[in-house]
């Protein structure tokens, strides 16, 4: 099968789909199939090995870029079987122009709604979480953003989606459900160095560490997490792994409610250094108001920690691969995360053997690719 993979980024740039087109790619070639890669860049841009790369400058205006990324998945969709758009608005308007002028059939990945995510950056005080959202169309640029990529998704033939919960969000876009495909994204194993000494480098050695991994912004709760820090014995430790826009106001709040003594801002940390604090901390948790999928939470499980994740978006999900490990708690219900996060300590030996608990293979990188394959074979 000939295919044009149309992305939004590409390594050097980090990101999940910037990642999984690459990893996505090369697979494909490896199995005798021909790929070509659209994508917006600059001339770091890296180059494929075994297939074409063509990189559209961001130096650009919007209309400019447009115009050119549709043209490229115009000229290389002549020479393929099918588009496979990896979003719904900067690739996949013009991707799917580019398609439809190739009179070339698309396959559409979904991983979040584009709409929202620049809502949330507007200067609307107290801003909709995802559901609240979906209930009803807004105005301006978000209105527009909303058109487009409902358009998108209606002209795909087929839309892959990484969690269940991600499928309900397009489905509320208007999009019938035997058209959404649920395909979980693989999660590579962690790094095996092993930093023994992080708890003493950090004195923690008599703390009960408490530790999530987020990106500082408002939905992802690290304000309320510094709450319930405050309603716990003061032998409990907060530790945050993460940057944003939204740390400086997490530390003032810390400071305001007089935990930040008892809270460790570490900032972006590489994914070894993360793996070292999932096997330093006693109890990973994630009170996030969104997330399409959380790997994180399956990151901290498959090294045998226990997890407390919020009952918003796709969080949920990761109990059904990790049931003695994932506990579920109400959205911003305070007591109810004190309790959970208490109990957590209740038992001595509170973390599970890595080797007992693994998720058999469901979410390796093979079987997503199977599982992709088969999908876009339908789309042909």
């Amino acid at each position: 099968m000939k295919m044009v993979l149309a992305t939004g980024i590409y390594p050097p740039e980090i990101g999940g789909p910037a990642g999984y087109v690459r990893g996505l790619a090369a697979e494909l070639v490896s199995r005798g199939h021909q790929v070509a890669v659209v994508a917006y860049g600059t001339d770091k841009t890296e180059m494929g090995r075994g297939f074409e790369v063509t990189v559209i400058l961001r130096t650009y205006g919007p209309l400019v870029r447009y115009c050119r990324y549709m043209l490229a998945v115009r000229r290389l969709a002549r020479k393929s079987d099918l588009v496979y758009i990896q979003g719904p608005v900067s690739e996949g308007l013009p991707g799917m122009l580019g398609a439809i002028l190739a009179n070339k059939p698309t396959v559409l990945k979904i991983v979040g709604d584009y709409a929202w995510e620049q809502y949330q950056q507007t200067s609307v005080k107290n801003p909709e979480l995802l559901d609240e959202f979906l209930t009803h169309r807004h105005s301006g640029k978000v209105r527009l953003f909303e058109a487009i990529e409902r358009w998108v998704a209606k002209k795909a033939k087929v839309i892959i989606v990484p969690s269940k919960y991600l499928k309900t969000v397009v489905e509320k876009w208007g999009i019938p459900s035997n058209k959404i495909k649920v395909v979980y994204n693989s999660i590579p194993p962690l790094p095996s160095v092993v930093d023994d000494q992080l708890r003493v480098k950090h004195q923690l050695e008599d703390k009960k560490v408490i530790l999530t991994v987020v990106r500082a912004v408002p939905w992802k709760g690290g304000d309320f997490l510094c709450d319930c820090l405050k309603e716990l014995p003061i032998d409990y430790v907060l530790a945050v792994i993460g940057d944003g826009p939204s740390l400086e106001q997490w530390k003032q709040h810390a400071e305001r409610i007089s935990v930040a003594d008892r809270v460790i801002w570490l900032g972006r940390l590489s994914r070894a250094e993360v793996a070292n604090w999932y096997r330093a901390a006693n109890v990973f948790v994630l009170a996030t108001g969104y997330e399409g999928f959380p790997h994180v939470v399956v990151e901290a499980c498959s090294v045998g920690l226990q997890c407390i994740v919020s009952d918003r978006g796709g969080n949920p999900e990761t109990k059904e691969f990790f049931p003695d490990l994932v506990t579920v708690a109400p959205y911003q219900n305070k007591q109810a995360w004190v309790r959970e996060i208490e109990a957590r300590f209740s038992n001595r030996d509170s973390r599970f053997s890595a080797a007992d608990i693994r998720a058999s293979g469901v979410l390796s990188f093979e079987r997503m690719v199977n599982q992709t394959l088969e999908i876009l074979k339908t789309g042909v």
